[in-house]
């Protein structure tokens, strides 16, 4: 019974001894698994501060921002969301994430927009498909506001009277120096 407990111990030391070798020299793989854990048990708020420690990495980016998004906060969520699109530009995911944020924010035709990107990556996703039909319907339902008619400036009237005025002057100092020569030139009836 003795060298039971003794084998017992030491591969329960063994594996403390690799846990703690783990967590000394590749700690990001560590706290990785550890926010998946808690985002997985829906632990948003505490998966997103590890995610946000470890943000310069795609997968971390990307996770972070499925976290903000689960939170409700969706700014944020499209923010952490664009950084990992620029570490991974082809992410299929990230691109859907982005889509489900816009739509989220009742911006049906970026969502849309998102979606299509996402089905072009990988055209197996059929989620990115459910969601695209669905931001279309709501798109149709309500179809985004018409952009305004561009009013005016104050400063393009002002800009533009002043290229006026200097047309003006430069048409009137033509004229004066036409004029100038005109008299200069001495008219005289004789050929030679």
């Amino acid at each position: 019974m003795k060298r039971k407990q003794k084998i017992m111990l030491i591969v329960l030391l063994l594996l403390l001894a690799l846990l703690l070798a783990e967590l000394l020299f590749r700690p990001r793989t560590v706290f990785s698994s550890l926010a998946q854990m808690l985002y997985k048990q829906q632990r948003y708020e505490s998966a997103a501060k590890i995610f946000d420690r470890y943000k310069e990495d795609e997968a971390a980016a990307a996770n972070l921002a499925k976290s903000r998004y689960q939170q409700g906060e969706y700014q944020q969520a499209q923010e952490a969301s664009e950084a990992a699109l620029k570490k991974q530009p082809d992410n299929a995911e990230s691109l859907y994430d982005r889509g489900n944020i816009a739509f989220k924010e009742e911006d049906y035709s970026k969502a849309v927009e998102y979606f299509e990107e996402a089905l072009l990556k990988d055209p197996t996703d059929n989620d990115a498909r459910a969601n695209l039909e669905l931001a279309l319907q709501r798109l149709a339902e309500k179809p985004p506001p018409p952009a305004p008619e561009p009013k005016p400036d104050k400063d393009k009237r002002e800009e533009e009277e002043v290229r006026n005025m200097l047309e003006a002057l430069d048409n009137l100092e033509a004229r004066e120096r036409k004029n100038q020569r005109r008299q200069e030139i001495p008219k005289t009836d004789h050929w030679w």
